[in-house]
C-alpha cells in the first residue's frame, strides 16, 4: 500500500470517528437541553452526514425530549447497534409509528429501532395475533409483525419503549433487548 492510499485510508477513518464524536456530542447536548427543561428549537447544523436532528414538535405532537425522557439513541448505544450490524456510522431517522415515536437506524436489509410509547393509543395498541412474554425480562413482550419485524416491548416503572429489529438473528435481538433494558434501567 503506498502513501497516499494509506493517507487516504486514515483520512476516512479519521472523518468516521468525528461524525461519530458529532453524533455522540448532539445526543449529549440533546440530553442536557433535556434535563435543563429548553424546549425551544434547537440549532443544530443540517451536516447531511448527520443523522436527523430532532426538533421538539416535528412529529406534529410534544416527543420524549418535550417531555424530558432521554434521547432514544442513547438507550440504544452505538456499540450495541454496531454489534447488530448497524455500522456506528448509519444515521438515524426520526419516526412515529403507531407503537412509539422514536428513532430508526437502516443498513442494508438491517435495522434496529427504538421508540417511546408516549400515548395512550401506542399503549393501547396491540399486534395482530397478540404478543407472548419474553422470559428472561421481567415485563417484557415480543411479537413478530407480518412484514417481518420483531418487537420487544419494555417497561420500567412508567417508561415504555418498544424495540424493533429487522434482518437481525435471535440471539442477537435478545441481546439487544438485555441491553435496552439495562440502559432503561439505569436512566
Amino acid at each position: 500500500m503506498g502513501f497516499l492510499d494509506r493517507a487516504k485510508k486514515l483520512a476516512e477513518q479519521a472523518r468516521e470517528v468525528a461524525d461519530q464524536a458529532r453524533e455522540v456530542a448532539e445526543e449529549a447536548i440533546s440530553e442536557a437541553k433535556a434535563r435543563s427543561g429548553s424546549t425551544g428549537p434547537t440549532a443544530v447544523a443540517a451536516d447531511p452526514r448527520m443523522g436527523t436532528s430532532y426538533v421538539p414538535g416535528m412529529l406534529g405532537r410534544p416527543g420524549w425530549r418535550e417531555q424530558g425522557l432521554t434521547d432514544p439513541a442513547a438507550l440504544l448505544p452505538i456499540a450495541e447497534r454496531d454489534r447488530a450490524g448497524v455500522p456506528h456510522t448509519t444515521r438515524s431517522e426520526i419516526v412515529d409509528e403507531p407503537f412509539g415515536m422514536g428513532r430508526r437506524w437502516t443498513a442494508g436489509d438491517n435495522s434496529v429501532g427504538l421508540y417511546y410509547q408516549l400515548y395512550p393509543e401506542q399503549v393501547a395498541w396491540e399486534p395482530p395475533g397478540g404478543r407472548s412474554p419474553v422470559g428472561s425480562i421481567d415485563g417484557a413482550a415480543q411479537v413478530t409483525l407480518p412484514d417481518g419485524r420483531a418487537l420487544i416491548f419494555l417497561v420500567h416503572g412508567d417508561r415504555r419503549v418498544v424495540m424493533e429489529t429487522s434482518g437481525i438473528d435471535d440471539v442477537t435481538r435478545s441481546d439487544l433487548g438485555y441491553a435496552v433494558a439495562a440502559q432503561l434501567a439505569s436512566t
